[in-house]
């Protein structure tokens, strides 16, 4: 038997093939990164057509698709689309790094006591999904014709099987609540937008649907097969890792870095440095997203016109600490230690020794592996629960010196698996959903650690003093921008 899992990413659309042994058997994948458009300052854009035109190449390169028995759907966490009653899109995806909300996020905050109280569990951002909506309703005229609202791949599923759906971790930014198919109707209800545009709320690895004949001829996929409700590709990257009891934690370390703890019950954070989403096994995750992901270090390779790969063998040349070059690789606003849109990167400490490109990247992995850091140890401090496994998957899993700065920089063992994109994840959850097996079974048979990264109790002491200094320099910049 073959599952398919089918991920929606920034810069590319992934599908891979698991056999019900745990082999992966296939995988495919399209550029859709050109389809990324920024018409404004803070906004961030693609056109769903021509997504949903790439999703169906990639599916259509797939040697096995003809033998694919369920298929799982992750993609973007807050990426959304306006639908009319024909399902046909409004506005372009509004993705989720787009900051242009950030009045309405505030309005959100001083229009609803739910929300703010909701804040221990999901801090009101402009990247959140009412937010947006809020700026549709009041700068789009066809606001009055949008039947559905609906995140990046619960628009895939509609598109594969002709129904509304989601689940409380794809809908975890549209204010999902942690205990019930439902979602926070209250909040709703202050900003005056019908809670009814959101998709139904449906469990995890429940069948959605089944691929209709016409999507069936779009993909190349068996009609009729079940499409089963998946997750975020964070969270679909936290399956691939193997990330599924309490006390583990994943880094997928893609376009974004998110960082997510498994924990057993969802704990106010008071500060608000965090958030949670259901997982599977009645679990749930404690952490956040992050825009310390791949972006910037893509940025500074075309910058610098070399590879990663050269810039990475010129940054193995430079000690920990890049003799006092910090960076901070969140480009599209500060997520950690606390929400600052305003700080979007920044380099402190260029000198004749710093300004060469081992060193300026260098400085860039150290800034990532610092964000990671802090949201660890925000997440252990509020929980309690004691990290003790720590996974990174994901595209930037593959650099070694990478692994290496983030096991010094947490003070952690990091284990790298074989197999690190998403699409994994969301294959295993087509195989639960469709089989009767158990998730810890599955989760055995297909992960398969690749890497162990110890931490170098040295380089660990100049990172803990690295960490204090960046600390205080988003807060101060904070002031200022």
């Amino acid at each position: 038997m073959y599952f398919l899992g089918l991920d929606i990413g920034t810069k590319n659309v992934k599908a891979v093939v698991v056999s019900s042994e745990g082999s992966v058997e296939e995988e495919v994948s399209t550029p859709v990164y050109d389809l990324i458009r920024q018409p404004k300052s803070g906004f961030v854009e693609r056109d769903p057509l021509m997504l949903w035109k790439r999703v169906c190449e990639t599916l259509k390169k797939l040697k096995l698709k003809d033998e694919v028995e369920g298929v799982c759907v992750d993609a973007t966490s807050g990426t959304i689309v306006p639908l009319d009653r024909k399902g046909t899109p409004l506005y372009p995806l509004i993705m989720y790094n787009d900051s242009r909300a950030v009045v309405e996020a505030e309005e959100l905050r001083r229009a609803s006591l739910k929300a703010r109280e909701f804040e221990v569990f999901l801090p009101i951002t402009p990247q959140l999904v009412l937010p947006k909506v809020m700026w549709l309703k009041k700068n789009c005229d066809f606001y009055g014709r949008i039947h559905k609202i609906l995140h990046e791949s619960d628009y895939a599923v509609y598109k594969l099987t002709g129904i509304f759906a989601s689940s409380n971790n794809t809908a975890g930014k549209s204010h999902a609540l942690l205990d019930d198919l439902k979602y926070l109707e209250e909040t709703y209800e202050d900003v005056n937008v019908s809670v009814d545009l959101m998709p139904e709320l449906k469990p995890i690895c429940s069948i959605v649907g089944y691929v209709t004949e016409e999507a069936s001829l779009e993909t190349g996929l068996p009609s009729g097969i079940p499409v089963v409700n998946g997750v975020t590709d964070a969270s679909a990257g936290d399956i691939t890792s193997g990330a599924i009891k309490a006390g583990q934690a994943n880094a997928t370390i893609g376009t974004a870095l998110t960082v997510h703890v498994v924990v057993d019950k969802p704990v106010p954070d008071m500060s608000q440095r965090f958030y949670y989403k259901t997982y599977i096994n009645n679990l749930f995750l404690a952490g956040g997203f992050t825009n310390a992901g791949t972006t910037a270090l893509d940025a500074m390779s075309r910058l610098l016109g070399k590879s990663l790969i050269e810039l990475t063998d010129m940054a193995r040349k430079v000690p920990p600490g890049c003799e006092g070059l910090i960076a901070c690789t969140e480009w599209y606003g500060v997520r950690v230690p606390k929400t600052h849109p305003n700080v979007r990167g920044f380099f402190i400490g260029l000198s004749e020794i710093t300004a060469n490109p081992g060193a300026i990247f260098r400085s860039m992995l150290e800034g990532s592996a610092l964000a990671l850091r802090l949201m660890l140890d925000a997440v252990e401090d509020v929980t309690k629960v004691k990290i003790y496994d720590l996974r990174v998957s994901g595209g930037a899993s593959r650099n070694d010196l990478f692994m290496e700065i983030i096991a010094d920089v947490s003070n952690r063992d990091v284990y790298v698996v074989e197999e690190p994109d998403s699409a994994i994840g969301s294959a295993i959850l087509a195989m639960w959903g469709c089989t009767s097996g158990r998730i810890e079974e599955i989760v055995g048979r297909v992960v398969k650690i690749k890497k162990l990264f110890k931490p170098t109790g040295e380089n660990t002491a100049k990172y803990l003093k690295l960490l204090e200094k960046y600390v205080q320099l988003v807060d101060a910049l904070s002031g200022i921008l």
